[in-house]
């Protein structure tokens, strides 16, 4: 069904008979897991099916997708026009321009809209964004401030690209040239564009930063196969940016899974192993991946609860508390002070839920992980 929705392939006899109402029952159910229920929906309307109770859940995702991009593109484009005329360079991530890539714009869904702004401009632009957009600040991280329009649009205001505790490779080296090698839109416009290869880097770099906690989901993949094939591009000059950020092996494994799954590609055992991986989790991944890639890593089972949930590494732990940036001399303090979060205000649940994961958790588990990990070059 993504096939045809997306990727322009044939309607056949075969999918149609497939597409029982106990099998589309199935599907939708798994494809509101990955947010993909839309292009289901989208490929179910071209198979000309009887009207039923599933059928018409589908194609109500569809129209409801379209109701989610126009509500986020009219945010977006109040969002540049207020940065355009403050005079404050910025670069829209992900699904802003991801989309403009798909047959359909409303077709590449978002949870949020993200835009990247140079650190010194941050304060003023989400001053401006929280003003002009009736916006509120609901956080802030190490790497962007969270705000919520009052149509309810999430925006990512961000002033990082990829966190530390989360690079690979030499990931961040490559992402620091970000604002050198982008260009604006036009010669008086403070929207700037990432050359192609960069855009593609920074897509495999997050993608491989939401593996590492525990999978990407299938449209990760989806937009793999979309900028292989609907982008122009110089697999050249990705290739050589790829193997300077460390991300070749990533990128190679990303892209066999992708063609398996929209090519009909025969895959490789790995390939196959990784799919599961990815299939048996949700648009971000689920506990039971998360669990088992940290046992891989960190060496097993008591030294990945020991350093990951009892004495979080401080690269995570000055993330929750942004003072230990310019104090890393009160980490222990810290230490206690999210012992203490854990255990009277609801981190426990969270923490709680890893622990089961990890009593679940078999040597086979974290060996397979370690393998997808080894493949993957993570």
């Amino acid at each position: 069904l993504l096939r045809v929705a997306v990727c322009g392939a044939a309607v056949t006899e075969e999918l149609k008979t497939a597409c029982t109402e106990e099998m589309l029952e199935k599907v939708y159910d798994f494809s509101l897991r990955h947010d993909l229920a839309h292009l289901v929906g989208e490929g179910v309307s071209k198979l000309s099916l009887p009207a039923g109770p599933v059928v018409t859940r589908c194609t109500q995702a569809a129209m409801q997708a379209v109701v989610r991009y126009l509500r986020q593109a009219s945010v977006f484009s109040q969002a540049c026009q207020v940065l355009e005329e403050a005079k404050i360079p910025f670069i829209p991530l992900k699904g802003s321009v991801l989309r403009n890539y798909y047959p359909q714009e409303w077709m590449r869904n978002s949870c949020d809209i993200d835009i990247l702004v140079q650190v010194e401009n941050l304060e003023r632009a989400k001053t401006l964004l929280a003003d002009k957009l009736k916006a509120k600040v609901s956080g802030q991280s190490d790497h962007d401030i969270s705000m919520h329009t009052w149509e309810g649009v999430h925006l990512e205001l961000h002033y990082d690209t990829i966190q530390e505790r989360y690079e690979v490779g030499g990931c961040r080296d490559v992402l620091a040239k970000i604002w050198e090698e982008a260009k604006p839109q036009s010669p008086e416009s403070c929207l700037y564009v990432l050359p192609d290869a960069l855009f593609y880097f920074y897509h495999m770099a997050h993608m491989a930063k939401h593996f590492t906690v525990g999978g990407c989901g299938i449209r990760a993949y989806l937009d793999i196969w979309v900028m292989e094939n609907f982008v122009p591009h110089s697999k050249e000059e990705r290739d050589a940016l790829l193997q300077e950020g460390g991300l070749l092996k990533f990128a190679r494994g990303s892209q066999a899974l992708s063609r398996y799954w929209f090519d009909g590609e025969i895959p490789q055992d790995v390939t196959l192993a990784l799919s599961a991986f990815i299939l048996r989790a949700r648009l971000y991944g689920n506990q039971a991946n998360r669990t088992a890639l940290g046992q891989a890593k960190m060496g097993g089972k008591v030294r990945y609860l020991m350093l990951r949930r009892v004495f979080m590494p401080y690269d995570y732990l000055k993330a929750e508390y942004p003072i230990l940036q310019k104090h890393k001399w009160l980490t222990p303090a810290y230490q206690v002070v999210r012992w203490g979060r854990m255990l009277f205000t609801g981190g426990w649940k969270s923490a709680s839920g890893e622990l089961k994961a990890a009593a679940k958790s078999t040597d086979k588990d974290t060996a397979d992980a370690q393998v997808l990990l080894e493949h993957l070059g993570l």
